[in-house]
């Protein structure tokens, strides 16, 4: 199957005179079943059939950009073309953050977890953080501060930051590490002292994080499904926040035994407030709300 004969790509613009179907109309219960499939064949994401007005308006989005006048050719167009699947991947996947989102992880994070690190480690080893569902990167931008923010206090403190996402539009975002919108609003709204410190944009409606912070932080691709990660025991602290919900319960059991070996044995876990890993088989041990220890089963 072909599309007109448009441009293809996450840049593509849209193409005018494909009608926009209203919500709700244009996917019958066999497409949507088949689009529920491919979400999950692709992603792992687990979404409900109630998701289906959402997953539609998602859909729009590349359909109008490759000039597609139905759901069910888009998928055809999916399915015969294995490029299309990342930026299926994009529009499909939810990206909602923000700087220091829940406060009471950030506070953990300063006032407890660097301090105890340190206080083991010692001064001279680096500190390696992974944000395993980085989106548009705030949540690395947050853990840069306040590392910045503690070596003000030990000098001779070390860290280095990973960041990672199923989507590469999001990552491409993150990486300008410039900023504008509600975001910055509430930023520098909870935040005035880290904003102004840490802004190297001229303007208070704009955030640009400075390029010593922004070189410390390295963003990849990663798709959590898959059954291996090249990083055996090399993450102090891992935030996986706001991601399992997305996932069936056995799906994100799988996840987080994968996860396990990228830590070192003293690593930890921060998962979202939303989420639980008690009375689930999988290697590791409450601290906290919202934290965990590596351990063994």
């Amino acid at each position: 199957m072909n599309p007109p004969d448009v441009p293809r790509g996450p840049d593509t613009p849209e193409v005018l005179g494909v009608p926009d179907m209203p919500d709700g109309l244009g996917m019958d219960a066999a497409t949507l079943q088949r689009a529920l499939k491919l979400v999950y064949q692709y992603t792992g994401i687990t979404l409900a059939e109630g998701k289906k007005t959402m997953l539609q308006s998602r859909m729009r989005q590349r359909m109008r950009q490759l000039g597609l006048p139905s759901y069910r050719a888009y998928l055809d167009w999916l399915e015969s073309t294995p490029a299309e699947r990342q930026p299926f991947i994009d529009v499909v996947t939810t990206h909602q953050t923000t700087f220091f989102r829940t406060p009471k992880v950030w506070d953990y994070f300063r006032e407890q977890f660097l301090p105890q690190y340190v206080q083991t480690h010692g001064q001279n080893s680096v500190l390696r953080l992974w944000s395993a569902a980085a989106s548009t990167g705030e949540e690395a931008c947050s853990m840069a501060m306040c590392c910045e923010e503690f070596k003000r206090q030990q000098p001779r403190f070390n860290y280095e930051i990973l960041a990672t996402d199923i989507s590469t539009e999001v990552l491409a975002q993150a990486q300008q590490g410039e900023y504008s919108g509600a975001t910055v609003t509430h930023f520098r709204a909870k935040h005035p002292e880290l904003f102004a410190r840490y802004n190297h944009s001229p303007s208070s409606e704009r955030f640009v994080l400075p390029k010593a912070l922004s070189q410390r932080i390295r963003f990849q691709p990663c798709n959590l499904m898959q059954p291996q990660q090249p990083w055996k025991e090399h993450f102090d602290l891992v935030f996986l926040r706001n991601v399992l919900i997305y996932f069936s319960p056995e799906d994100a059991r799988r996840i987080v035994q994968r996860l396990a070996p990228t830590l070192r044995h003293t690593g930890q876990l921060i998962i979202g407030e939303s989420e639980s890993l008690s009375g689930q088989e999988v290697p590791f041990q409450f601290i906290q709300p919202q934290v965990y220890r590596r351990s063994s089963l």
